[in-house]
């Protein structure tokens, strides 16, 4: 037996069982396809060595890391491409890990820590993804455009010490342009509703001003079109009644749509004024209308604000009505995006029992339609939620499921801007702050208006203690979306922010806030309390706020308190943060 270095990669296909229930001898066949004619060639190419072949796996070693990770980076792009033409459910994604390390070597087969690390790192890689130790990406720094995400420090299965992981998929390079997105949608149809946005019409005193009417209306159809639950008629239907008379019900049934958005642009020297109505299509009813006044400094910037404001606000008022046109009905007589509206409505009541009803038909909404990408990403969005809202040892379980059930999102649908808010929140909680990070920049790259995308970022912001920054997001999520179902975690990030900054009557004030909603948690509780602690000690306004937050959590310590922060062994703030809320938390009168 002989030792020598090498990097080495193993690869592993992601749920090929599942894959064998479906088509036995597709899956098989499929399967060494991928080997002949990507992965053995690409490791050939590499100057690599095939060692074995593992039912589903492959197990690979290189005299340099560079040919290793080049090799894995190949592998994937090139099955990115062969996996277009096949139905998403019936993809067959690979996994990929590689570490450097001393393997020993008998009879061609090689064996060691080295080969261990390798197959914990290719298990926590995403399907489609590689995972690299930072031995390996050390190594190839500067000398691959290796655009790997740093994973944080992990504690692998039977390895001892922590290992730092860095992490590359596809998403980690430049999304396709958010102008001309692919629709997904395969398989059943998704009754989502639709819209078509009439030419807002010019009533400015100033002559030669239809241009800014018209430029407003397109950016406003260009950004609602980013909403990937919403068909939005194309710019030249809707510009086909500008200077007509048309009703909303004629619209709609020209245009094959359920809402019509209509409004008006008034221009007055350097002040412009933008009223929108939203219409039913069907009877033409009123179903919201705001007016917008703004100052003109930079017209293309206001025109981009006011398209994302109103789009910021006509999400949550169209899930709204399109949910009350599901009232008595059950389940058995919706289809898949009706069941995926009904389980939103009971996601956003923010208690245990509703979120495992909104779990269950989030499940069922993808049982019906196995690339339902939006139900999927909920879906992860609700184990997060679970995860806070749940026991305190199902955390790491939950936030393990939210990242696979989000991954899989993405892989129905890279421009899911819903799957890329689950996975960077997820990855933040289980301590990959930057990868999450740059999956929740992707999710506004995708979807500027997404409220809950900036409040996301902006949380994460805080938890790698940038507040400032974080105020900013969470101020834009305000702006975009004044009537989002998350306005209490609104305020009462604003109120950790501040806290964090030391302004503590300014934490004290959007805790309270936060507080005034009735689907609050204990939350704010802690961080009104802890601000009350840090100014005054245990006054009787600080023994109140105690009060209230065992009236949420009956006989809480600061012991308890502490233990929220943390999702298995990983804090969600900084370790001196938490001292320092424990410390306010005592002084404002909670027990040890």
């Amino acid at each position: 037996m002989t030792r020598r270095l090498a990097a080495i990669l193993d690869a592993d296909v992601v749920g090929f069982s599942r894959l064998m229930g479906l088509d036995e001898s597709g899956t098989f066949a499929m399967l060494k396809a991928h080997n002949s004619e990507v992965i053995v060639p690409s490791i050939g190419r590499h100057h690599g060595r095939v060692v074995k072949f593992v039912g589903d796996g492959t197990l690979a070693e290189f005299a340099s890391v560079v040919d290793a990770v080049g090799c894995a980076m190949d592998i994937q792009r090139a099955l990115l491409a062969l996996n277009e033409a096949v139905e998403p459910d019936r993809r067959m994604l690979w996994r990929i890990g590689i570490h450097v390390d001393d393997v020993l070597v008998e009879d061609e087969d090689i064996f060691g820590d080295g080969v261990n690390v390798a197959a914990s790192l290719q298990a926590l890689a995403p399907p489609g993804g590689i995972c690299v130790s930072q031995q390996v990406n050390d190594q190839i720094r500067s000398k691959l455009d290796f655009r790997a995400i740093d994973f944080g420090n992990r504690k692998l299965k039977n390895i001892e010490r922590p290992i730092r992981v860095w992490r590359w998929t596809a998403e980690s390079e430049p999304l396709p342009s958010p102008a001309a997105p692919k629709d997904p949608v395969t398989g059943p149809v998704r009754n989502r509703p639709s819209i078509a946005v009439l030419p807002f019409s010019n009533m400015s005193s100033i002559e030669g001003q239809e241009h800014f009417s018209d430029g407003f209306t397109d950016e406003l159809i260009a950004t609602l079109a980013r909403c990937r639950w919403l068909l939005v008629a194309a710019r030249n239907s809707s510009f086909s009644y500008k200077g007509r008379q048309a009703n909303a019900q004629q619209v709609a049934e020209d245009l094959g749509v359920k809402y019509v958005l209509e409004g008006s642009v008034r221009r007055a020297a350097d002040r412009v004024r933008v009223t929108a109505q939203l219409l039913n299509g069907t009877d033409g009813t009123l179903l919201w209308a705001e007016r917008y006044d703004r100052t003109l400094a930079d017209i293309f910037e206001v025109q981009d604000q006011l398209a994302s404001e109103i789009t910021g606000t006509i999400e949550p008022e169209l899930g709204s009505i399109e949910f009350a046109a599901l009232r008595g009905r059950t389940v058995f007589d919706m289809d898949a995006w009706e069941i995926y509206l009904k389980g939103l409505w009971h996601l956003y009541r923010f208690t245990l029992d509703e979120l495992k009803t909104a779990k269950a038909l989030f499940e069922q909404a993808i049982s019906i339609d196995p690339t339902f990408a939006q139900a999927q990403a909920r879906l992860a969005y609700v184990h997060i939620q679970l995860g806070w809202y749940g026991p305190l040892n199902e955390r790491a379980e939950r936030i393990c499921d939210a990242i696979e059930l989000a991954e899989r999102a993405i892989i129905s649908d890279q421009r899911e801007p819903a799957a890329h808010l689950a996975l960077g929140r997820a990855l933040a909680l289980d301590g990959a702050t930057e990868a999450g990070l740059v999956h929740l920049r992707n999710a506004l790259q995708l979807d500027q208006s997404f409220a809950q995308a900036h409040f996301a970022l902006g949380q994460v912001l805080c938890y790698v203690e940038r507040p400032a920054e974080g105020i900013e997001e969470i101020k834009e999520a305000f702006r975009l979306s004044p009537r989002d179902p998350h306005l209490w975690t609104f305020h009462n990030v604003l109120a950790i922010a501040n806290y964090q900054l030391g302004n503590m009557a300014e934490a004290a004030k959007a805790a309270r806030a936060s507080l005034r909603s009735p689907n609050a948690t204990f939350w704010p509780a802690i961080f009104l309390a802890a601000a009350l602690g840090r100014v005054g000690g245990e006054t009787d306004e600080a023994r109140e706020a105690v009060a209230r937050l065992h009236r949420f959590r009956p006989g809480m310590t600061c012991t308890d308190a502490r233990r929220e922060f943390y999702f298995g062994d990983n804090p969600v703030m900084t370790e001196a943060f938490i001292d320092h809320c424990i410390t306010d938390l005592a002084k404002a009168g909670l027990p040890d």
